[in-house]
Protein backbone atom coordinates (compact mmCIF):
# COMPACT_ATOMS: atom_id res chain seq x y z
CA UNK A 1 0.00 0.00 0.00
CA UNK A 2 3.41 2.27 -0.28
CA UNK A 3 5.11 3.50 -2.82
CA UNK A 4 5.17 5.60 -6.26
CA UNK A 5 2.23 4.39 -7.59
CA UNK A 6 0.53 2.49 -4.56
CA UNK A 7 -2.98 2.52 -3.34
CA UNK A 8 -2.92 5.64 -1.48
CA UNK A 9 -1.94 7.45 -4.91
CA UNK A 10 -4.14 5.52 -6.55
CA UNK A 11 -7.38 6.32 -4.40
CA UNK A 12 -6.14 9.86 -4.56
CA UNK A 13 -6.07 10.09 -8.27
CA UNK A 14 -8.91 8.62 -8.93
CA UNK A 15 -10.71 11.61 -6.35
CA UNK A 16 -9.18 13.76 -8.93
CA UNK A 17 -11.23 11.97 -11.74
CA UNK A 18 -14.06 11.24 -9.73
CA UNK A 19 -15.30 14.54 -8.72
CA UNK A 20 -16.69 15.15 -12.12
CA UNK A 21 -17.87 11.78 -13.13
CA UNK A 22 -21.83 12.20 -14.04
CA UNK A 23 -24.40 11.55 -11.20
CA UNK A 24 -25.35 8.36 -12.88
CA UNK A 25 -21.27 7.35 -12.35
CA UNK A 26 -21.22 8.54 -8.83
CA UNK A 27 -24.29 6.36 -7.88
CA UNK A 28 -22.90 3.27 -9.63
CA UNK A 29 -19.79 3.64 -7.15
CA UNK A 30 -21.62 4.44 -3.96
CA UNK A 31 -23.79 1.21 -4.38
CA UNK A 32 -20.63 -0.78 -5.44
CA UNK A 33 -19.26 -0.06 -2.24
CA UNK A 34 -22.06 0.05 0.17
CA UNK A 35 -23.28 -3.50 -1.83
CA UNK A 36 -19.54 -4.77 -0.23
CA UNK A 37 -19.91 -3.05 3.22
CA UNK A 38 -23.53 -4.26 3.78
CA UNK A 39 -22.49 -7.75 2.76
CA UNK A 40 -19.42 -7.84 5.56
CA UNK A 41 -21.24 -6.62 7.79
CA UNK A 42 -24.33 -8.37 8.24
CA UNK A 43 -22.09 -11.90 8.06
CA UNK A 44 -19.47 -10.73 10.24
CA UNK A 45 -20.46 -7.69 12.39
CA UNK A 46 -22.82 -9.29 15.53
CA UNK A 47 -24.83 -6.05 15.66
CA UNK A 48 -25.92 -6.13 11.76
CA UNK A 49 -26.78 -9.81 12.02
CA UNK A 50 -30.66 -9.12 11.42
CA UNK A 51 -30.62 -5.47 11.35
CA UNK A 52 -30.28 -5.36 7.53
CA UNK A 53 -32.57 -7.79 6.51
CA UNK A 54 -35.21 -5.62 5.41
CA UNK A 55 -32.74 -4.15 2.47
CA UNK A 56 -31.90 -7.85 1.33
CA UNK A 57 -34.20 -9.84 -1.48
CA UNK A 58 -34.43 -13.94 -0.61
CA UNK A 59 -32.14 -14.27 -3.23
CA UNK A 60 -29.35 -11.91 -1.60
CA UNK A 61 -29.74 -9.17 -3.81
CA UNK A 62 -29.87 -5.61 -2.66
CA UNK A 63 -33.11 -3.69 -2.87
CA UNK A 64 -32.09 0.16 -2.99
CA UNK A 65 -35.68 1.27 -2.91
CA UNK A 66 -35.46 0.07 0.75
CA UNK A 67 -32.54 1.46 1.98
CA UNK A 68 -34.63 3.71 4.27
CA UNK A 69 -35.92 0.41 6.27
CA UNK A 70 -32.28 0.07 7.81
CA UNK A 71 -32.65 2.29 10.92
CA UNK A 72 -30.85 5.05 12.36
CA UNK A 73 -27.66 4.12 13.83
CA UNK A 74 -27.66 6.25 17.39
CA UNK A 75 -24.31 7.37 19.43
CA UNK A 76 -26.01 5.86 22.20
CA UNK A 77 -25.85 2.18 20.00
CA UNK A 78 -22.22 2.95 19.60
CA UNK A 79 -21.85 3.15 23.53
CA UNK A 80 -24.63 0.11 24.31
CA UNK A 81 -23.13 -2.18 21.55
CA UNK A 82 -19.57 -2.22 22.16
CA UNK A 83 -17.80 -4.89 20.51
CA UNK A 84 -21.14 -5.76 18.96
CA UNK A 85 -20.04 -3.58 16.22
CA UNK A 86 -17.04 -4.48 15.92
CA UNK A 87 -16.25 -7.17 12.66
CA UNK A 88 -14.94 -10.86 14.01
CA UNK A 89 -13.37 -10.41 10.61
CA UNK A 90 -11.92 -7.82 8.12
CA UNK A 91 -12.24 -8.08 4.34
CA UNK A 92 -8.66 -9.37 2.84
CA UNK A 93 -6.49 -5.71 2.01
CA UNK A 94 -7.84 -3.95 4.56
CA UNK A 95 -4.51 -3.59 6.79
CA UNK A 96 -4.39 -3.51 10.63
CA UNK A 97 -6.52 -1.56 12.62
CA UNK A 98 -6.28 1.96 15.00
CA UNK A 99 -8.00 3.03 17.88
CA UNK A 100 -9.13 6.91 18.21
CA UNK A 101 -11.91 8.37 21.04
CA UNK A 102 -14.27 11.16 20.38
CA UNK A 103 -13.95 14.40 22.64
CA UNK A 104 -16.93 13.62 24.30
CA UNK A 105 -18.29 17.31 23.09
CA UNK A 106 -21.81 15.59 23.43
CA UNK A 107 -22.36 12.72 25.71
CA UNK A 108 -20.31 9.99 26.47
CA UNK A 109 -16.59 9.36 25.15
CA UNK A 110 -16.25 7.05 22.08
CA UNK A 111 -14.47 4.57 21.46
CA UNK A 112 -13.77 4.40 17.39
CA UNK A 113 -12.01 1.69 15.43
CA UNK A 114 -10.49 2.26 12.18
CA UNK A 115 -8.74 0.20 9.08
CA UNK A 116 -5.44 1.29 7.16
CA UNK A 117 -8.19 1.48 4.21
CA UNK A 118 -10.68 3.88 5.91
CA UNK A 119 -7.21 6.04 6.97
CA UNK A 120 -6.11 6.42 3.13
CA UNK A 121 -9.62 7.16 2.24
CA UNK A 122 -8.94 9.99 5.09
CA UNK A 123 -5.67 11.23 3.38
CA UNK A 124 -6.99 11.06 -0.44
CA UNK A 125 -9.55 13.33 0.59
CA UNK A 126 -7.53 15.62 2.58
CA UNK A 127 -4.85 15.82 -0.24
CA UNK A 128 -7.87 16.54 -2.36
CA UNK A 129 -8.55 19.60 -0.16
CA UNK A 130 -5.33 20.40 0.18
CA UNK A 131 -4.86 20.95 -3.79
CA UNK A 132 -8.30 22.20 -4.33
CA UNK A 133 -6.68 25.59 -1.75
CA UNK A 134 -3.26 25.32 -3.21
CA UNK A 135 -1.84 24.41 0.26
CA UNK A 136 1.88 24.06 0.46
CA UNK A 137 2.60 20.79 2.13
CA UNK A 138 7.16 21.75 1.66
CA UNK A 139 5.83 24.57 4.55
CA UNK A 140 5.01 23.91 7.80
CA UNK A 141 1.86 23.66 9.92
CA UNK A 142 0.71 24.15 13.11
CA UNK A 143 -1.79 21.57 14.70
CA UNK A 144 -3.52 22.87 18.35
CA UNK A 145 -4.62 19.04 19.68
CA UNK A 146 -3.88 16.78 22.11
CA UNK A 147 -5.79 16.02 26.20
CA UNK A 148 -2.58 14.69 27.56
CA UNK A 149 -0.65 17.51 29.16
CA UNK A 150 2.55 15.46 28.82
CA UNK A 151 2.45 15.32 25.02
CA UNK A 152 3.24 18.18 22.66
CA UNK A 153 3.88 20.40 25.98
CA UNK A 154 5.24 23.96 25.98
CA UNK A 155 7.68 25.29 24.90
CA UNK A 156 8.80 22.78 22.28
CA UNK A 157 5.96 20.73 21.47
CA UNK A 158 6.00 17.54 19.28
CA UNK A 159 7.41 17.04 16.11
CA UNK A 160 4.44 14.75 14.03
CA UNK A 161 7.14 14.86 11.00
CA UNK A 162 5.66 15.58 7.03
CA UNK A 163 2.02 16.32 6.63
CA UNK A 164 1.79 16.17 2.99
CA UNK A 165 1.28 13.57 0.50
CA UNK A 166 4.32 10.45 0.07
CA UNK A 167 4.36 10.22 -3.38
CA UNK A 168 5.00 14.11 -3.27
CA UNK A 169 8.89 15.27 -3.08
CA UNK A 170 8.29 18.86 -2.14
CA UNK A 171 6.43 17.61 0.97
CA UNK A 172 9.29 16.28 2.09
CA UNK A 173 10.46 19.84 3.64
CA UNK A 174 6.86 20.70 5.54
CA UNK A 175 7.00 19.46 9.13
CA UNK A 176 3.26 19.15 11.39
CA UNK A 177 4.17 20.35 14.71
CA UNK A 178 1.87 20.00 17.63
CA UNK A 179 1.06 22.37 20.81
CA UNK A 180 -1.30 20.86 23.03
CA UNK A 181 -4.55 22.02 23.39
CA UNK A 182 -4.62 22.33 27.21
CA UNK A 183 -1.80 25.06 26.64
CA UNK A 184 -3.05 28.76 27.89
CA UNK A 185 -3.20 30.93 24.57
CA UNK A 186 -0.59 33.16 25.53
CA UNK A 187 1.86 30.20 25.30
CA UNK A 188 0.51 28.92 22.04
CA UNK A 189 0.74 32.14 20.61
CA UNK A 190 4.87 32.67 21.99
CA UNK A 191 5.25 28.97 20.31
CA UNK A 192 3.94 29.94 17.08
CA UNK A 193 5.15 33.34 17.15
CA UNK A 194 8.80 30.86 17.75
CA UNK A 195 8.55 28.28 15.35
CA UNK A 196 6.90 30.30 12.81
CA UNK A 197 4.78 27.57 10.97
CA UNK A 198 2.74 28.51 7.80
CA UNK A 199 -0.51 27.17 8.51
CA UNK A 200 -2.63 26.69 11.65
CA UNK A 201 -4.54 23.47 12.14
CA UNK A 202 -7.49 23.56 15.32
CA UNK A 203 -11.11 24.04 15.94
CA UNK A 204 -12.20 27.17 14.71
CA UNK A 205 -13.55 28.78 17.92
CA UNK A 206 -9.96 27.80 19.04
CA UNK A 207 -8.55 29.70 16.19
CA UNK A 208 -10.58 32.54 17.38
CA UNK A 209 -9.76 32.59 21.37
CA UNK A 210 -6.03 32.71 19.29
CA UNK A 211 -6.94 35.98 17.45
CA UNK A 212 -8.58 37.74 19.90
CA UNK A 213 -5.61 37.23 22.37
CA UNK A 214 -3.18 37.79 19.62
CA UNK A 215 -5.00 41.32 18.85
CA UNK A 216 -4.92 41.91 22.74
CA UNK A 217 -1.43 40.98 23.40
CA UNK A 218 -0.15 42.87 19.75
CA UNK A 219 1.57 39.22 18.55
CA UNK A 220 3.05 39.29 15.60
CA UNK A 221 1.64 36.30 13.94
CA UNK A 222 0.72 35.43 10.48
CA UNK A 223 -0.27 32.14 8.59
CA UNK A 224 -0.68 31.85 4.93
CA UNK A 225 -4.35 29.72 6.05
CA UNK A 226 -6.23 28.56 8.56
CA UNK A 227 -7.29 24.52 8.56
CA UNK A 228 -10.23 24.54 11.14
CA UNK A 229 -11.26 21.13 12.04
CA UNK A 230 -14.45 19.87 14.05
CA UNK A 231 -17.10 22.35 14.62
CA UNK A 232 -18.14 24.79 11.16
CA UNK A 233 -16.36 27.98 11.16
CA UNK A 234 -18.77 30.79 12.48
CA UNK A 235 -18.57 34.48 10.30
CA UNK A 236 -17.04 35.79 13.09
CA UNK A 237 -14.17 33.67 13.95
CA UNK A 238 -13.24 33.88 9.93
CA UNK A 239 -12.93 37.54 10.54
CA UNK A 240 -11.18 37.50 13.48
CA UNK A 241 -8.62 35.05 12.47
CA UNK A 242 -8.58 37.06 9.12
CA UNK A 243 -7.83 39.84 11.05
CA UNK A 244 -5.34 39.11 13.19
CA UNK A 245 -3.60 36.56 11.28
CA UNK A 246 -4.31 37.74 7.32
CA UNK A 247 -4.93 34.14 7.25
CA UNK A 248 -7.98 32.71 5.01
CA UNK A 249 -10.20 29.78 6.73
CA UNK A 250 -10.49 27.03 4.49
CA UNK A 251 -13.94 25.42 5.60
CA UNK A 252 -13.82 21.46 6.31
CA UNK A 253 -16.72 19.11 7.78
CA UNK A 254 -14.59 16.59 9.78
CA UNK A 255 -15.82 14.44 12.49
CA UNK A 256 -13.86 11.40 14.17
CA UNK A 257 -16.22 9.07 13.43
CA UNK A 258 -17.39 10.05 9.47
CA UNK A 259 -13.37 11.54 8.55
CA UNK A 260 -13.14 14.38 6.05
CA UNK A 261 -16.98 14.72 5.16
CA UNK A 262 -17.11 17.62 2.76
CA UNK A 263 -14.45 19.98 1.90
CA UNK A 264 -15.04 24.03 0.73
CA UNK A 265 -15.28 24.38 -3.06
CA UNK A 266 -12.42 26.25 -4.43
CA UNK A 267 -14.51 28.63 -6.04
CA UNK A 268 -16.11 29.40 -2.50
CA UNK A 269 -19.07 28.96 -0.94
CA UNK A 270 -20.58 26.05 0.11
CA UNK A 271 -18.63 22.83 1.11
CA UNK A 272 -19.08 19.33 -1.71
CA UNK A 273 -19.49 16.01 0.05
CA UNK A 274 -16.66 13.34 -0.64
CA UNK A 275 -19.31 11.22 -1.90
CA UNK A 276 -16.94 8.44 -3.37
CA UNK A 277 -16.06 7.55 0.25
CA UNK A 278 -19.39 8.34 2.60
CA UNK A 279 -23.13 8.42 1.89
CA UNK A 280 -24.15 11.50 3.21
CA UNK A 281 -28.22 12.04 3.40
CA UNK A 282 -30.21 14.59 5.19
CA UNK A 283 -33.69 13.40 6.92
CA UNK A 284 -36.25 15.10 9.31
CA UNK A 285 -37.35 13.99 12.65
CA UNK A 286 -39.38 11.24 10.92
CA UNK A 287 -36.25 9.86 8.99
CA UNK A 288 -37.57 11.16 5.64
CA UNK A 289 -35.30 12.55 3.34
CA UNK A 290 -35.56 16.46 2.99
CA UNK A 291 -35.62 18.98 -0.34
CA UNK A 292 -32.94 21.41 -0.97
CA UNK A 293 -32.74 24.00 1.19
CA UNK A 294 -34.47 22.38 4.28
CA UNK A 295 -32.62 22.13 6.89
CA UNK A 296 -32.24 18.32 8.46
CA UNK A 297 -30.38 15.83 10.30
CA UNK A 298 -26.82 14.70 8.76
CA UNK A 299 -26.60 10.79 8.92
CA UNK A 300 -23.74 8.92 7.02
CA UNK A 301 -22.30 5.98 5.98
CA UNK A 302 -18.35 5.85 5.85
CA UNK A 303 -17.25 2.91 2.99
CA UNK A 304 -14.06 1.81 3.83
CA UNK A 305 -13.89 1.24 7.62
CA UNK A 306 -14.86 -2.32 7.75
CA UNK A 307 -13.27 -3.14 11.30
CA UNK A 308 -16.50 -0.63 12.79
CA UNK A 309 -19.28 -0.39 10.50
CA UNK A 310 -21.19 2.98 10.87
CA UNK A 311 -24.73 2.08 8.29
CA UNK A 312 -26.83 5.26 8.75
CA UNK A 313 -25.15 6.43 11.77
CA UNK A 314 -27.08 9.92 12.81
CA UNK A 315 -24.03 12.17 13.20
CA UNK A 316 -25.64 14.69 15.52
CA UNK A 317 -25.29 17.55 13.41
CA UNK A 318 -27.42 19.91 11.17
CA UNK A 319 -27.06 20.59 7.76
CA UNK A 320 -29.04 21.22 4.58
CA UNK A 321 -28.54 20.49 0.94
CA UNK A 322 -27.33 23.48 -1.51
CA UNK A 323 -28.11 23.92 -4.68
CA UNK A 324 -26.05 22.04 -7.64
CA UNK A 325 -22.59 24.09 -7.62
CA UNK A 326 -21.39 26.14 -10.95
CA UNK A 327 -17.53 25.00 -10.44
CA UNK A 328 -18.43 21.98 -12.58
CA UNK A 329 -17.58 19.13 -9.96
CA UNK A 330 -20.99 16.56 -9.35
CA UNK A 331 -20.35 15.92 -5.54
CA UNK A 332 -23.09 16.83 -3.60
CA UNK A 333 -23.28 20.06 -1.90
CA UNK A 334 -24.46 21.00 1.82
CA UNK A 335 -24.40 23.98 3.68
CA UNK A 336 -25.48 25.72 6.90
CA UNK A 337 -24.02 23.02 8.75
CA UNK A 338 -25.17 23.42 12.62
CA UNK A 339 -23.02 20.79 14.82
CA UNK A 340 -21.72 20.26 18.15
CA UNK A 341 -19.52 22.76 19.45
CA UNK A 342 -17.30 24.63 22.31
CA UNK A 343 -18.04 28.57 22.77
CA UNK A 344 -15.57 31.37 23.45
CA UNK A 345 -15.25 32.69 27.34
CA UNK A 346 -14.27 36.13 28.43
CA UNK A 347 -12.62 37.67 31.42
CA UNK A 348 -13.31 41.24 32.14
CA UNK A 349 -9.11 41.46 32.23
CA UNK A 350 -9.11 40.85 28.14
CA UNK A 351 -8.13 37.04 28.63
CA UNK A 352 -10.30 34.46 26.65
CA UNK A 353 -10.58 30.70 26.92
CA UNK A 354 -11.97 28.11 24.17
CA UNK A 355 -12.15 24.49 25.99
CA UNK A 356 -14.29 21.95 26.29
CA UNK A 357 -14.27 19.54 29.62
CA UNK A 358 -16.48 16.28 28.39
CA UNK A 359 -13.57 14.18 29.80
CA UNK A 360 -14.67 15.99 33.51
CA UNK A 361 -18.32 15.20 32.42
CA UNK A 362 -18.41 11.62 34.57
CA UNK A 363 -18.23 14.24 38.01
CA UNK A 364 -21.37 14.99 37.47
CA UNK A 365 -22.91 11.43 36.94
CA UNK A 366 -24.87 13.24 33.86
CA UNK A 367 -26.42 12.11 30.42
CA UNK A 368 -26.19 15.84 29.70
CA UNK A 369 -24.67 19.33 30.30
CA UNK A 370 -24.35 23.07 29.07
CA UNK A 371 -21.62 24.81 30.88
CA UNK A 372 -22.85 28.36 30.53
CA UNK A 373 -21.53 32.31 31.14
CA UNK A 374 -23.75 34.60 32.72
CA UNK A 375 -21.77 37.27 34.44
CA UNK A 376 -17.99 38.56 34.19
CA UNK A 377 -16.64 35.80 36.31
CA UNK A 378 -20.24 33.86 36.98
CA UNK A 379 -20.73 30.30 35.28
CA UNK A 380 -23.52 28.26 35.65
CA UNK A 381 -23.82 24.25 35.41
CA UNK A 382 -27.34 22.66 33.89
CA UNK A 383 -27.14 19.48 33.84
CA UNK A 384 -29.29 16.14 33.34
CA UNK A 385 -28.40 13.28 36.25
CA UNK A 386 -28.49 9.72 34.58
CA UNK A 387 -29.67 8.62 37.89
CA UNK A 388 -31.45 11.84 40.37
CA UNK A 389 -30.11 9.70 43.82
CA UNK A 390 -26.47 9.52 42.86
CA UNK A 391 -25.16 13.03 44.20
CA UNK A 392 -22.53 14.65 41.78
CA UNK A 393 -19.34 16.03 42.57
CA UNK A 394 -20.16 19.49 41.72
CA UNK A 395 -17.06 20.49 43.73
CA UNK A 396 -14.58 19.02 41.97
CA UNK A 397 -16.07 20.07 38.58
CA UNK A 398 -16.03 23.50 39.96
CA UNK A 399 -12.11 23.65 40.81
CA UNK A 400 -11.74 21.79 37.18
CA UNK A 401 -13.36 25.22 35.48
CA UNK A 402 -11.11 27.52 37.59
CA UNK A 403 -8.19 25.83 36.40
CA UNK A 404 -9.33 25.66 32.54
CA UNK A 405 -11.10 28.86 32.59
CA UNK A 406 -10.62 31.57 35.30
CA UNK A 407 -9.09 30.88 38.85
CA UNK A 408 -11.88 33.54 40.42
CA UNK A 409 -14.73 31.65 38.33
CA UNK A 410 -17.85 31.51 40.76
CA UNK A 411 -19.82 28.12 39.82
CA UNK A 412 -23.21 27.04 40.90
CA UNK A 413 -25.16 24.32 39.45
CA UNK A 414 -28.51 23.49 38.75
CA UNK A 415 -30.27 20.11 37.75
CA UNK A 416 -32.35 20.01 34.71
CA UNK A 417 -34.80 17.34 33.57
CA UNK A 418 -34.07 18.65 30.03
CA UNK A 419 -31.47 21.04 28.14
CA UNK A 420 -33.54 22.85 25.65
CA UNK A 421 -32.70 23.79 21.76
CA UNK A 422 -31.44 26.91 21.30
CA UNK A 423 -32.51 29.44 18.26
CA UNK A 424 -30.67 26.15 15.38
CA UNK A 425 -32.24 23.68 17.27
CA UNK A 426 -29.58 21.91 18.81
CA UNK A 427 -29.06 21.76 22.47
CA UNK A 428 -25.49 23.36 23.27
CA UNK A 429 -23.36 22.43 25.67
CA UNK A 430 -21.38 25.36 26.12
CA UNK A 431 -22.53 29.25 25.99
CA UNK A 432 -21.87 32.57 26.46
CA UNK A 433 -24.25 34.55 27.79
CA UNK A 434 -22.39 37.48 28.79
CA UNK A 435 -19.72 39.23 26.63
CA UNK A 436 -17.44 42.06 27.73
CA UNK A 437 -18.37 45.98 26.92
CA UNK A 438 -17.24 47.02 23.45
Amino acid sequence: MSGERGLPRQFYDMLMESQFWSPEQLRSYQQSQLSQLLRHARANVPFYQHRLDSVFASNGDIDWDKWNKIPILKRSDLVEQGPGLLATTLPPGHGGTTKAFTSGTSGAQLTLISTQVAHIALNGNRFRYYAWHEVDTSRDCCSVAGDDTAVAAWPEGKVLGRWGAEWDVDSLDGTMRQINRLTSLENILEFIERKRPAYLTSGPNRGLALALTAKRLGASVSFAAFLPHGEATSDRARAAISEAFGAKSIDLYSTKEGGHIAHLCPGGGELHVNAESVLVEIVDESGAPVPPGTQGRVIITPFFNAAQPLIRYDQGDLASWAPRCACGRNLPSITRIIGRSTTVFYHPDGRIRSAFLGKSRHLLNCEFWQIAQTGPTQFEVRYVPIDAAVPGNEAALAARMREMYFDDAEVTFRRVDAIPAGDRGKALEYVSEWEPPT
